[in-house]
């Protein structure tokens, strides 16, 4: 970790040049055998414990509490004050505050068959109302062939050409600015087989200010559809509709509300 965190400044070189938007990819960052037993708890962690969402746009399985010692103890790192001052170097977005509930962060889960989108990502945290500024992945996926998928791609705001693709191998870390231009999901379905799911372990950073919005960045459709693709999925639902429409304080105390049936309803199952 301390060698990581000497390359603040070589990496914001690197970070800064990146295409099609802001960002730096880390290999061998943790330690191996702290990520392992990361890898263990996550795939052991129980079905009726986790969110899980299927939907035509998103097939994944999350959770952020309930995590096992080895998880908790890589999230208090990576939260740590020196590690958001090595994230603030890299980046450039000062006074970083961390997540101690990780809401839509912590373990995330993709079954075989499993999918996300190419989307922009929230803007405001539902409880405490910081502004979503910084996400941080880490891979956990040992011995993971190329054939089993699950790339992360990267794409421009105006969705004109895939800008970069990011293989999910073990031991790899992604850091990036998020707004809403910084475009990225994983559209492919992961081929991996039974028993094998593509793990990640996520931490989002805030700040008590908005990011001032450069031209191009205000994308008010959450979904993007790639070239080739149904653009059905950039079309917005009902619920896409009255979101809009929402101030954010009221939006946010509906969706906690919402969190908190479902987080009731999973402790009931045995």
């Amino acid at each position: 970790m301390s060698g990581l965190l000497a390359r603040a400044s070589s990496l914001r070189a690197e970070y800064a040049a990146a295409r099609p938007w802001p960002h730096v990819v880390l290999n061998d960052a943790f330690p191996e055998k702290l990520l392992d037993m990361v890898a263990a708890e996550c795939a052991a962690l129980p079905e009726a414990r986790l969110i899980t969402t299927t939907t035509d746009r998103l097939v994944k399985q999350e959770v952020s509490d309930g995590l096992g010692p080895a998880t908790q103890h890589l999230l208090s790192l990576v939260d740590s004050a020196g590690f958001r001052a090595f994230i603030s170097a890299v980046t450039g977005v000062r006074d970083l505050h961390s997540d101690p509930t990780h809401k839509f962060a912590g373990v995330h889960r993709t079954p075989p068959g499993g999918f996300t989108k190419i989307h922009r990502d929230f803007e405001v945290h539902p409880t405490t109302g910081l502004f979503h500024r910084v996400n941080l992945l880490i891979y956990l996926n040992r011995d993971w062939p190329e054939a089993y998928g699950g790339s992360l791609e990267l794409w421009p705001a105006d969705m004109s050409a895939l800008g970069c693709r990011i293989f999910p191998r073990f031991n790899t870390v992604i850091l990036w600015e998020t707004h809403g231009a910084t475009l990225h999901g994983l559209p492919d379905p992961v081929s991996c087989p039974p028993g094998r799911m593509r793990l990640s372990v996520a931490s989002y950073y805030y700040t008590t200010t908005r990011r001032v919005v450069a031209s191009g960045e205000r994308r008010v459709r959450y979904w993007a559809a790639r070239p080739g693709e149904d653009p059905g999925i950039e079309q917005m639902s009902w619920q896409d509709h009255v979101r809009a429409l929402l101030p954010d304080p009221l939006h946010n105390v509906l969706r906690a509300a919402r969190d908190w049936i479902s987080r009731a309803h999973r402790s009931r199952t045995p």
